[in-house]
């Protein structure tokens, strides 16, 4: 027996001797949300995140918008599905360095100012996004600049957290790291005093992908 087998058998004898208690659910504990993309930009404009919204044609132009005004900046991609197929051309437009990761390496990864991805998922009740670190993504894209753009499309937005945890389950296999991202890096270790950009991005753009590109917001 393993270690870790040995471990996880002393608490389950440990658990049968604890005396189970019924929990009462309300029928109507889950949060009911009508309109989920309203409530997503809401929820994730509200923890400092930005909202934009494009049909699939227009990704590559609205990742070249983000970009527009930044220093040369060199930006780190994952080589996720829902990221813009013609990608290069608006990194070169916004006089931007591509990298691709995990070519790029650490130090690639470590100088770059933006980073895109996909995600798995996004929720409208917090405004979450949800990435993990499964090839041909990794952790790197989405967690060492100080810019993380995120494209998501628009049937993978679930209503609520319980929602999201129903998918999870529903896996077939987990990812090493699997990160729900609700807003900027946020700190507030010293002093109390609210600090972005810490432990990861500081700035968060989510690119959501639908039929109809809708408003975007300023």
């Amino acid at each position: 027996m393993t270690d870790r087998a040995d471990f996880l058998e002393r608490v389950r004898d440990r658990l049968t001797s604890v005396e189970g208690r019924d929990a009462h659910v309300p029928a109507d504990w889950a949060v009911q949300i009508e309109d989920p993309i309203q409530r997503f930009e809401v929820e994730l404009k509200a923890v400092g995140g930005t909202l934009h919204r494009c049909t699939p044609a227009r990704r590559a132009e609205v990742l070249e918008g983000i970009l527009q005004g930044r220093d040369m900046p060199a930006v780190l991609v994952a080589r996720d599905e829902e990221v813009p197929s013609d990608i290069e051309g608006a990194v070169a437009s916004a006089g931007g360095e591509l990298r691709w990761w995990p070519e790029a390496g650490r130090d690639g990864a470590a100088t770059a100012e933006v980073g895109v991805t996909g995600a798995l998922w996004a929720v409208a009740e917090t405004g979450t996004v949800v990435v993990d670190a499964a090839p041909p993504g990794g952790r790197a894209p989405s967690l060492l600049p100080s810019t993380h753009v995120a494209f998501v499309d628009e049937a993978l937005l679930l209503p609520t957290v319980s929602d999201l945890f129903v998918q999870i389950a529903e896996m077939d296999s987990y990812p090493s790291n699997l990160v729900l991202i609700t807003g900027p890096s946020k700190s507030a270790d010293i002093g109390n005093e609210l600090a972005l950009g810490v432990h990861g991005p500081g700035e968060l753009h989510v690119v959501l992908v639908g039929r109809s590109s809708g408003p975007t917001p300023a």
